[in-house]
């Protein structure tokens, strides 16, 4: 699959979806998922030092591990389709030894922002492991050690995740 935009394309993106565009690139030109993607810059203009005014995307190489990461999924892409909604419940499970010395098994009390991120002592969350981690001091996979209070049961951000890709990935990467 190719995507080809340029700076007008991008210019005329609605907001919301070209601020997602731009920070879905910049991550994944830091973590240099595209690396195989055949990412490719076109100038229009023949001077050297002409600005970029064209991207394309070639996803056709990417291996199934470059698909996976490209795919994932942030907890504002549940809120906007409905799974979360503002001020739903949550607790994060501690690790066994955290827990043993708290007395508890969870960390309660935090909740669905009304952008649908999680806030924690200060910190906004998008992503689930980068709060879990840091309620445990070391790295968890927020998605398994995260639950929501949906329906008067908790149940793993990992189903709501899993929910959310069968209704948006189907056919994503279909080359």
């Amino acid at each position: 699959m190719e995507i080809n935009l340029s700076d007008k394309d991008v210019d005329q993106m609605p907001e919301p979806l070209r601020t997602r565009f731009l920070n879905w690139l910049t991550e994944h030109l830091k973590t240099k998922s595209l690396n195989s993607a055949k990412l490719q810059v076109f100038q229009q203009s023949s001077e050297p030092k002409a600005l970029p005014t064209q991207l394309s995307f070639n996803f056709a190489d990417q291996t199934l591990e470059e698909k996976t990461e490209s795919s994932r999924v942030r907890l504002t892409e549940l809120f906007d389709a409905g799974i979360t909604k503002r001020g739903m419940a949550l607790r994060v499970k501690l690790k066994r030894e955290i827990a043993k010395k708290r007395g508890r098994d969870y960390i309660n009390g935090l909740e669905i922002s009304a952008t649908g991120t999680i806030i924690f002592n200060g910190h906004e969350f998008d992503k689930p492991s980068p709060l879990a981690a840091q309620i445990n001091g070391s790295s968890a996979n927020g998605w398994e050690y995260i639950e929501i209070k949906k329906n008067d049961k908790w149940i793993l951000l990992d189903e709501l995740r899993e929910i959310w890709r069968k209704t948006n990935d189907q056919g994503k990467f279909a080359a």
